[in-house]
């Protein structure tokens, strides 16, 4: 049997080679199916076999058989090339393979039985088959099982693929990642610290038109500061390389920390920060990270709230655990996009206002932190308009540095 050399099968081999599994170590995925298949057909040779462009190569096998055997020489080759169920009841009986060295050597095979089976492409890339050495011939209901463990080892196919692509992506975020810390976000440090100084007239006054273009170059670097530190800050959560430093914190210190930290903002927009925590309420709790939480729920808060709109948090004992709302009277955020929001890279429109440039990365690095002391944070509706944050922190949390997630 010749080479085949057309398009199509130039394809074909495209869509074998893009599984990576010519060549690789056994696995149970495979061994699995041959060993299933040999006793259910009560054959001494069962074999999940690749036809590559110009050989056959076994990835599992059962029985005495080589792993590798020449495409013109292959059994395999013409079940691919008739794309079905391809059997040869006596192989020394039939032109074709009379001759064939696994015939009349020492494999002597004589019975046949291979159904191909694609990859997630669609293109057919290989066989599940038996082998026997005398004379045989499959009934319907074999013919039927045969189909059935060949359909398996494509939905093995499939998962290897699929782990593939995950583990690439994997490799990109990793580089990504590596490639915002290191190659963006220091020199964008830099360039944020020179900028500032310049907006403050260290070295002299600009004239008004440079100092506006500063102050656009600031903000905007700002931005992107912040940016950089969030896009590492969910990496690493992910991937449960950063930790809680775990102590006992009074949740009133962290709401005035966290007011504090938005008190430019706030004035900025003349949105009036309202604190109420009368209630002493102390957790077991990394302090800087709570401060993140609240005070991306402050900014966010200000950013939707009108002019002269207070936003209020309180925060007090709930029995076993303690409690913090951030209410605001924005224009609320979407029914349908209640949870929504906490999902990364996810953002919403508000009615008048241009979004602030972030990635909507705050809201998922948040609840990671609250699910990480074991907390929950959520939105709702307020009474009278806007919405409402609450993030429940158990009174007692962890006793010890744990990774996230």
């Amino acid at each position: 049997m010749p080479t085949r050399t057309d398009a199509a099968d130039f394809e074909r081999v495209v869509a074998l080679r893009a599984l990576s599994l010519l060549d690789t170590p056994s696995e149970e995925r495979f061994d699995r199916i041959t060993r299933i298949a040999q006793r259910l057909f009560d054959v001494p040779i069962a074999m999940v076999s690749l036809v590559d462009a110009d050989r056959q190569w076994a990835k599992s096998r059962v029985g005495n058989i080589s792993q590798e055997t020449a495409r013109n020489l292959s059994f395999c080759s013409y079940a691919i090339d008739a794309g079905q169920l391809f059997c040869v009841p006596d192989a020394a009986a039939d032109p074709r393979f009379a001759k064939n060295p696994a015939v009349v050597g020492g494999e002597r095979i004589r019975f046949y039985a291979g159904r191909p089976f694609a990859a997630p492409s669609g293109h057919l890339v290989g066989t599940l088959c038996v082998m026997d050495r005398v004379p045989r011939r499959l009934t319907a209901r074999q013919r039927q099982e045969l189909g059935d463990l060949a359909e398996w080892v494509e939905l093995e196919c499939a998962v290897v693929q699929v782990n593939q692509w995950e583990q690439a992506a994997e490799r990109a975020r990793r580089d990504f990642v590596s490639m915002v810390s290191h190659e963006l976000r220091t020199p964008l440090t830099s360039i944020y610290g020179s900028l500032e100084l310049i907006a403050a007239g260290q070295f002299g006054a600009l004239p008004p038109q440079v100092g506006r273009l500063v102050d656009i170059a600031v903000r905007n670097t700002d931005r992107l500061v912040r940016l950089s530190r969030d896009v590492v800050d969910l990496h690493q959560m992910r991937r449960g390389q950063l930790r809680l430093r775990i102590d006992d914190v009074a949740l009133p210190d962290i709401v005035e920390q966290a007011a504090d930290a938005v008190k430019d903002v706030a004035e900025q927009a003349a949105v009036p920060v309202v604190v109420t925590c009368d209630e002493p309420a102390t957790v077991r709790g990394d302090a800087d990270r709570l401060v993140q939480v609240v005070t991306n729920l402050l900014v966010n808060a200000v950013r939707v709230s009108p002019r002269g709109e207070p936003v209020t948090v309180t925060c007090g004992r709930d029995g076993t655990r303690a409690r913090l709302e951030v209410r605001d009277h924005g224009p609320g955020v979407p029914q349908g996009q209640l949870d929504e929001i906490f999902e990364p890279f996810v953002q919403f429109d508000v009615p008048g206002q241009h979004r602030t440039g972030g990635a909507g990365l705050g809201l998922a690095i948040a609840r990671g932190i609250v699910e990480a002391h074991g907390g929950s944070i959520g939105a709702q509706p307020a009474i009278g308009g806007g919405s409402t944050f609450a993030v429940t922190l158990p009174a007692t949390g962890p006793d010890v540095d744990r990774t996230w997630w």
